[in-house]
């Protein structure tokens, strides 16, 4: 009886130890060492201007610049996969299918249950999105949303703050879903263009947002501070270890400083005041320099002069989104293919956008209508030649004309940001999230206004 005993414990630790060594196991396949072995870290995020999109020709975001740094910290490659449904974030974590979750995500107990979160790299809160009216139409009160709709993504942290607002006001509201489940930027575009009344963001987002659409309002705070962090499985410890310590560090640099002026604290299209007014009839103090550089290639200066009206107006020191700087704002490697950087005189500025707004409108030879023409050039500044390709490619698989912009091409630009046509086969540049739908238009207006 001793000897089997002994027999049966023996087997039983054997047992105890492969279930440990596969389990071990099983988590290695995903942490730190496995990543480092692949040279490559997978990360999980939403198409919008806090955590991916293609701007300009390059890779930008908030959280992906973060990220961008963590994986030139460990020395592996970046991947991006964006993820269509907000829902969908923890499966497709506890599946493997990427290490780090980056959607603008706060540290919640229900969210605790399901994933890890990292060290938080950002505080924000809660606010409303409405529409700006006459102050007394306008919630500024959170108490008086009773029985108003208000549109958010089934499950979200938002959805939760409703629940509990009913509760503490005594009065219900009426909280709205979409069967497709929308992005928080794709409900404040609803909001924006009246299709919906309410929806809900993180501060932070509905900053961003209020640049591309001026007539919101986005001032009501509805919960107190949040953390932001990013998400991890549970079973990821050595990542989980690294992440904290690279993010203990970075968040206290200087890069990361500039990195929060970039995405939330920049000057975009502030007002430039210039030291003498403006003499009767001039639209801007550099109406010389428009003139001079339109003139060498049969240009009227009025378009370049409405381009830096939406880009800076005017303000040759103007510092805009991800890093975008001067009276037209250039990306910093754009404008050094134009000989523009920063601490360049208006005269070059407005010389290297003239060069490049005629190079661009000559790639569009196809276009025969001038106007048409002019507005898939305007697309193209904004955007890159390369997302206004795509569009065209997607509005003939459509059956639009791609030879028109507006209602036509204009449409699949905006329709860029929804995965299931920046994931179509037509498609070369990926993701796009901008403002060149309603740019284009914007700009090609204010022209005919002076003409």
């Amino acid at each position: 009886m001793n000897y089997l005993r002994l027999f049966l414990c023996y087997i039983f630790l054997i047992f105890i130890s492969a279930c440990s060594s596969k389990k071990n196991n099983s988590s290695s396949l995903f942490d730190l060492d496995a990543i480092q072995r692949k040279g490559k870290i997978t990360i999980l995020m939403d198409n919008s201007s806090l955590s991916f999109f293609e701007w300009r020709g390059k890779n930008m975001g908030f959280e992906y610049e973060i990220l961008d740094s963590f994986a030139k910290y460990l020395g592996v490659k970046i991947e991006v996969k964006i993820i269509q449904n907000q829902n969908d974030f923890y499966k497709c974590i506890n599946n493997g299918e990427g290490d780090i979750i980056a959607c603008n995500q706060a540290i919640t107990l229900t969210a605790k249950n399901k994933i890890d979160f990292s060290f938080p790299y950002y505080t924000t809160c809660q606010v409303l999105i409405q529409r700006k009216l006459i102050d007394s139409l306008m919630i500024k009160d959170p108490s008086k949303l009773a029985l108003k709709d208000v549109y958010v993504t089934n499950g979200s942290a938002f959805d939760s703050r409703l629940k509990q607002l009913s509760n503490e006001i005594g009065e219900v509201i009426n909280t709205r879903y979409f069967n497709s489940s929308p992005s928080a930027e794709d409900l404040i575009e609803m909001v924006a263009s009246g299709k919906i009344n309410y929806t809900m963001a993180n501060e932070n987002l509905a900053r961003i947002s209020n640049e591309l659409h001026p007539n919101l309002y986005t001032q009501t705070v509805m919960s107190s501070k949040q953390k932001i962090a990013f998400g991890l499985r549970k079973d990821n410890p050595k990542l989980k270890n690294e992440l904290n310590l690279f993010l203990t560090s970075f968040c206290s640099s200087t890069h990361f400083i500039n990195l929060k002026k970039r995405y939330f604290d920049y000057m975009q299209a502030e007002s430039f005041v210039p030291s003498m007014p403006l003499k009767k009839g001039l639209i801007s103090p550099f109406d010389e320099l428009f003139k001079k550089a339109a003139s060498k290639y049969g240009w009227d200066w009025k378009i370049i002069a409405a381009i830096a009206c939406k880009e800076s107006n005017f303000n040759p020191n103007a510092k805009g989104f991800g890093g975008a700087f001067g009276l037209m704002q250039f990306m910093p490697t754009t404008g050094a293919n134009y000989g523009v950087y920063p601490n360049s005189s208006p005269e070059v500025q407005i010389n290297g956008a003239m060069v490049m707004i005629n190079k661009v409108y000559n790639s569009w030879s196809s276009i025969p209508d001038p106007e048409q023409r002019l507005k898939f050039t305007l697309g193209s500044y904004n955007a890159g030649k390369g997302h206004i390709d795509d569009a065209q490619r997607l509005a003939i698989k459509n059956g639009l004309n791609p030879l028109i912009w507006d209602g036509n091409v204009q449409v699949m630009v905006r329709k860029l940001s929804d995965p299931v046509f920046y994931r179509d086969p037509v498609v070369r540049c990926g993701a796009y999230r901008g403002p060149a739908s309603v740019y284009a238009t914007a700009v090609y207006q204010k022209y005919m206004s002076w003409k």
